[in-house]
C-alpha cells in the first residue's frame, strides 16, 4: 500500500511571520534591481562622456528608457520574489505552527502522539529533539502540575520571568529525578 503524504493546502500558516520575511525578500530584490539600474546608468553616462554614444540623444531619451526598464524589472521580479518568500517560509512556518500546537497540548496536560511534520518540511531535527524532550511529559511520567501553575500565573510576554520559573522547575525536576536514580553507596561498592 502506498504511503499517503499530507499536502498542506494553506500557504499562509503564520501570515504575520511569513509576510514579514517575504516582504524582506521583496525589499532586497527591489534594492538589487535599483542598484543594478544605477550602475547601468553610470556606465551609459561614462560612455557618453567618452564620446562612444551621442550624448545629446542620450540625455533626451535615457531617463525615460531607464525608468521603463526599471518598471519592467520590478514587475517581473517583485511578484516572483514575494511568491518565493511565501513558499519557502511555508516549509518553516508550518512546522513552527505544529510545534506550537503540540507544546500547548503537552503543557495543558494532554498526552498527544509524537509530533510529526511532513518529509518536505524544514526543522525535522528539531521535531525529533522536541519528541525526545517531551516524551516523559507525554507518557505521564513527569508531573506537569507545578509547571502548569507557574505558566498560568505568569505573563507569557514576560519571557525573562517565564524562563526563570521554567528553569527553576526544571532544576527541581532534574534534582528529584537524580535522587531516584542514585544508587546507594553499598550497592555501588559491591
Amino acid at each position: 500500500m502506498a504511503k499517503r503524504t499530507y499536502k498542506r493546502k494553506k500557504k499562509l500558516i503564520m501570515p504575520k511571520f511569513q509576510l514579514k520575511v517575504a516582504g524582506a525578500c521583496l525589499g532586497l530584490a527591489v534594492m538589487a534591481v535599483v542598484t543594478l539600474m544605477i550602475l547601468m546608468n553610470e556606465a551609459i553616462l561614462d560612455f557618453a562622456d567618452k564620446g562612444w554614444v551621442d550624448s545629446a540623444a542620450l540625455q533626451d531619451e535615457w531617463a525615460g528608457v531607464l525608468l521603463a526598464k526599471l518598471g519592467i524589472a520590478l514587475l517581473i521580479f517583485a511578484p516572483m520574489t514575494l511568491a518565493l518568500g511565501i513558499i519557502l517560509m511555508h516549509r518553516i512556518a508550518g512546522p513552527l505552527y505544529r510545534f506550537d500546537m503540540f507544546l500547548r497540548a503537552v503543557v495543558n496536560g494532554e498526552h498527544p502522539d509524537a509530533c510529526r511534520i511532513r518529509s518536505s518540511d524544514e526543522l525535522k531535527e528539531f521535531c525529533v529533539l522536541l519528541n525526545r524532550m517531551t516524551a516523559p511529559m507525554r507518557n505521564g511520567t513527569v508531573d506537569l502540575a507545578p509547571f502548569q501553575a507557574a505558566m498560568a500565573e505568569s505573563d507569557p510576554m514576560d519571557l525573562a520571568a517565564t524562563w526563570s520559573e521554567a528553569s527553576a522547575l526544571t532544576k527541581a525536576s532534574n534534582a528529584a529525578a537524580s535522587e531516584t536514580e542514585k544508587v546507594p553507596a553499598e550497592v555501588e561498592a559491591a
